[in-house]
């Protein structure tokens, strides 16, 4: 089963060009100068009455975007190569850059009252809430644009599109072992058995969905426990991690995740993963800002990277999927995702205490 999954386009009634433009409809000028006036429209939400084609007309009038994400770019690359063959007149510009670094760069650039050089970027929703207070999120009728509604998450009256879902299992050798010889809750996973044969990343990141779904006292609990129980090897990062699987020098690996198991079994890797009770995401959004100085083109360009052909693109070069959960995740399973502040505050609480313990 593909792990693109199908979206619904909504239709909508196309409308004369400067009718569909909620910013400064009919002005493609992007110069500082410029900003002031930009930034005063920007309050009014792209795409309302329109459609994607219609966004990305008023898109090419403005002519460029800069985007950034965290994405190697050779790779972005070619993930954009339909997006640029179908849309000739918007020329892409692009950084690779942290979301935490991509936020703290826009706060700045509107503390310091410059005019915003970043039209559009991805981040985690840990990283949202800086441009939540400073109201640096523009609106955009998502859904008007063919954006699913599954993918359009609200956090404090804000919309975030989610590009990509990560999703966290165990990663285990097939020449070792078969699915049904591995535990199918965490709490079965603490075992001797596994004692030495088994990774754990020492900041605790992978692991720390289990705050989200159990709360942060239980499964600070539950990795005491598994410390003490199965002895794990301490490995930094999935590539690294599952390599060790690969090579036979550990059985399992509780730092992987659908993307990294999948890249590898692509190379020929003997692994697998299998999902527990508990299904920990790393969910990656984007957002148009309020203010830049090419929203249409923004909003062009994060609607077709939504759609199936974008997110068909993402998974074909990144090895990043964003299906609602997988196809085989267990009847009854829970996932465990930040959709809000309180959950993202209590996954850095449970990921902080996991490596304090990993460390001591």
């Amino acid at each position: 089963m593909s792990l693109v999954k199908h979206r619904t386009t909504v239709a909508a009634v196309s409308v004369a060009l400067c009718g569909i433009l909620t910013l400064s409809a009919c002005s493609s000028s992007s110069s500082p100068s410029s900003a002031g006036t930009q930034t005063t429209a920007a309050a009014a939400t792209i795409g309302t009455g329109g459609t994607l084609d219609s966004v990305c007309k008023a898109g090419e009038a403005e002519g460029s975007l800069s985007f950034q994400d965290t994405t190697d770019p050779e790779i972005f690359a070619k993930e954009i190569a339909p997006f640029e063959a179908k849309y000739p007149g918007i020329k892409m510009n692009f950084g690779s850059l942290r979301p935490q670094d991509s936020v703290a760069r826009i706060v700045s650039e509107k503390q310091a009252h410059h005019a915003i050089d970043v039209d559009a970027t991805a981040i985690d929703m840990p990283s949202a809430a800086p441009l939540i207070q400073q109201g640096l999120v523009q609106p955009v009728d998502w859904t008007a644009l063919g954006v699913s509604s599954d993918d359009v998450l609200t956090n404090q009256g804000v919309q975030f599109v989610r590009t990509q879902r990560i999703i966290l299992g165990l990663g285990y050798n097939t020449t070792k072992l078969q699915a049904s010889d591995l535990p199918d809750t965490w709490d079965e996973l603490i075992n001797s058995k596994w004692a030495g044969k088994i990774i754990v990343d020492p900041r605790g990141q992978y692991l720390s969905g289990l705050g989200i779904a159990w709360g942060k006292d239980k499964a600070v609990a539950w990795y005491k426990k598994f410390l003490s129980t199965d002895k794990p090897q301490v490995v930094k990062g999935a590539t690294a991690s599952v390599q060790e699987v690969t090579s036979g020098q550990v059985l399992l690996t509780t730092s992987s995740h659908d993307a990294e198991i999948n890249e590898q079994k692509a190379k020929g890797a003997p692994v697998a993963i299998k999902y527990l009770d508990v299904v920990p995401t790393q969910d990656h959004y984007t957002l148009v800002v309020k203010g830049a100085a090419h929203p249409n083109a923004a909003a062009c360009f994060l609607g077709w990277y939504a759609s199936d052909e974008g997110a068909a693109s993402q998974l074909k070069y990144e090895f990043k999927g964003n299906e609602e959960q997988p196809s085989n995740m267990p009847a009854g399973a829970k996932l465990a995702a930040v959709t809000n502040e309180a959950d993202s505050t209590v996954q850095d609480d449970t990921a902080t205490e996991f490596a304090k313990l990993s460390s001591s």
